[in-house]
């Protein structure tokens, strides 16, 4: 066969299977990687607004603390009865973890313990709650200053939805909630409430 006949034969089969497994294996690899990214982006926004909902019920806490204003100069007597969340204080140094409660007679904007996808508020028992909130108030120093841990979780990735677990929590269950980390993300804040001065 002369030269000029060579070089204008085509490929083997041998070399197009070959360069096909080559890009097969690219191709996978890019497939692979596109499922992870994804699910890596899913947790990185869920962590984002469990934090967003974390921060909002302590600034909820904060502005609770506001009604705190004695005992004073003024009135030696805690008033720590008329804030909304830090009311248990009033009868216990620890609360343990709870579901905050709905303030009495806030209707205009509800503050729920759910919260949706997106991080507004619902019904605990809503069929769109994915994150739930619970506090723990202790009294470091009596009617001075206040510990607020809030916690907020939401299920895994295929974790098992357990009934204690519904309504956000049964209350035999929220003192061993944190411990379940093979079913439920976590993400936890802590601040100091100090009484307001007047």
């Amino acid at each position: 066969m002369s030269r000029r006949h060579r070089a204008q034969g085509g490929y083997t089969l041998i070399e197009v299977l070959a360069s096909m497994a080559v890009l097969a294996t690219g191709l996978m690899g890019i497939l692979a990687l596109q499922g992870s990214t994804t699910a890596t982006n899913q947790r990185a926004q869920e962590i984002t607004m469990a934090t967003n909902v974390a921060r909002r019920w302590q600034e909820r806490l904060r502005r609770d603390g506001l009604q705190w204003t004695a005992p004073s100069q003024s009135n030696a007597v805690s008033n720590i009865q008329n804030t909304w969340y830090l009311r248990p204080l009033q009868t216990q140094v620890n609360t343990g973890w709870v579901i905050p409660a709905q303030p009495m007679g806030l209707t205009a904007a509800p503050e729920f313990a759910a919260a949706d996808y997106f991080g507004n508020d619902v019904p605990v028992a809503s069929n769109d709650r994915y994150y739930c909130t619970h506090v723990r108030l202790v009294q470091l120093v009596p009617n001075e200053l206040v510990r607020a841990e809030v916690r907020v979780w939401w299920y895994r990735r295929g974790g098992t939805r357990l009934p204690a677990y519904d309504n956000c929590g049964t209350t035999s269950a929220l003192g061993t909630m944190g411990q379940d980390t093979t079913n439920l993300r976590w993400v936890y804040l802590t601040q100091t409430i100090a009484r307001h001065e007047l």
